[in-house]
């Protein structure tokens, strides 16, 4: 075993070298050109699949330039998934660490919605509770703890991550021209109702209301409480309206009934 392990670590360490002519020392004299193409044509794969799962970073900063970020992300990571289906965690840390974030400081937080949005596409399916799940509850509502669909997240950024995305990523059949984007903090609610990713713009109530209910485990009296507290102008029924419609919550929980015993 310990030769064997040897002859992984050496392979590995020539796979992830920076040097572009490494080969592991088990390959035979002659034939480090062939480990070379095989190297080449992994790292290739990588750099794809990076750019399949981050496609509007790879808009913003171009072809060329995405390239060397692949290849420094690459190279950089210490553990790697075996499958490339959800490959690239991590990638908005590595942004954040590097030098691009001097001239688009706003890539890390667009790299956090292409990430949620990949995971939510890929997250487990569960029953998304519907305003009838709540039926009879009408005097206890307050104190209903909800949480959040397997597929939903929140990202928060202090850039219009949301305009910015949407301006690389137009509706199909919409009028091209430039767009004016405000430079303003945005929170983004990701969900995925009708097995259809989609992404909405919170207000500042709403995403207060939707943190503390998933995040901070409060009960929807108090988030309500607190979203008011954050937006004096927060509207609480039509904004639970809006996250019931879109499958935020998850109905898979206890809700206090009225006889005393909670539904499985």
């Amino acid at each position: 075993m310990t030769a064997l392990k040897a002859f992984y670590d050496g392979f590995t360490d020539a796979l992830n070298a920076s040097e572009p002519d490494a080969a592991p020392s088990s390959v035979a004299e002659g034939y480090a050109h062939r480990f070379k193409i095989y190297r080449n044509n992994v790292h290739r794969g990588l750099y794809d699949a990076l750019g399949a799962a981050y496609p509007t970073v790879h808009k913003l900063v171009g072809d060329g330039f995405f390239d060397r970020l692949a290849q420094g992300f690459v190279q950089s990571e210490t553990m790697r998934a075996g499958s490339l289906a959800l490959y690239g965690a991590g990638f908005s840390e590595f942004l954040a660490n590097h030098p691009v974030r001097e001239s688009l400081p706003y890539l890390p937080d667009i790299a956090l919605l292409e990430r949620a949005r990949l995971e939510v596409s890929t997250s487990a399916d569960a029953k998304p509770l519907m305003a009838y799940d709540l039926a009879g509850l009408e005097d206890q509502l307050e104190a209903v703890k909800l949480q959040a669909h397997p597929a939903c997240q929140v990202i928060a950024s202090s850039y219009p991550i949301f305009s910015i995305w949407n301006v690389q990523n137009p509706v199909e059949g919409a009028q091209g021209g430039k767009a004016s984007i405000v430079q303003r903090a945005e929170t983004v609610l990701i969900t995925r109702p009708y097995m259809q990713v989609e992404m909405r713009l919170l207000s500042a109530g709403q995403a207060v209301f939707i943190a503390a209910l998933t995040q901070g485990g409060l009960s929807l009296g108090d988030a309500c409480a607190e979203a008011l507290q954050a937006d004096p102008d927060f509207d609480v029924i039509a904004s639970f309206a809006e996250f019931l419609t879109t499958g935020a919550f998850d109905a898979r929980q206890n809700t206090p009934r009225g006889n005393g015993h909670d539904d499985e």
